[in-house]
């Protein structure tokens, strides 16, 4: 057995915190851009379509204005219940004509978006063929509607 180096274990402590950090916050992707509309008031209106008022610790617009395309925008709650909450009405946005393409998803470390991206990729090309089946991603692997697990990345 090696010796396990004060460094490795400092960056072992450091990815735990950062994730456990990151479950108390959500990423809204096509929140539209308003520079005469404060974002926390925003991001609280999205919230309410979907019925839930949790307390924002603060919120940011993540990347730089490049095009029209809305940035994404990062938002931090006071507790991880609330995330989880917000993230499982995120469907309820697609009902209001307003709201219909903002998206809730959880706040993801590098490596984690890695792994999404391809199992991402794997499912579009399963989805492409076979275009009459319903695929969809959960606990890390493609699955489809009708069957067990298809396949993991």
């Amino acid at each position: 057995v090696s010796p396990v180096s004060t460094k490795e274990i400092a960056d072992v402590v450091k990815e735990v915190v950062q994730t456990e950090d990151r479950t108390k916050n959500v990423i809204l992707f096509g929140v539209k851009e308003n520079d005469s509309v404060e974002l926390e008031e925003t991001v609280k209106e999205v919230f309410c379509k979907v019925g839930e008022r949790p307390h924002v610790e603060f919120c940011q617009r993540l990347g730089t204005k490049i095009s029209d395309r809305p940035r994404p925008v990062k938002v931090r709650l006071t507790n991880r219940d609330a995330a989880v909450r917000l993230r499982k009405s995120g469907r309820k946005l697609r009902d209001s004509p307003s709201t219909r393409s903002v998206f809730v998803a959880p706040d993801l470390t590098p490596e984690e978006r890695q792994e999404r991206k391809k199992l991402v990729e794997l499912m579009r090309a399963k989805k492409r063929e076979d275009p009459e089946r319903h695929f969809y991603i959960s606990k890390g692997s493609v699955w489809c509607r009708d069957e067990s697990r298809t396949s993991t990345a």
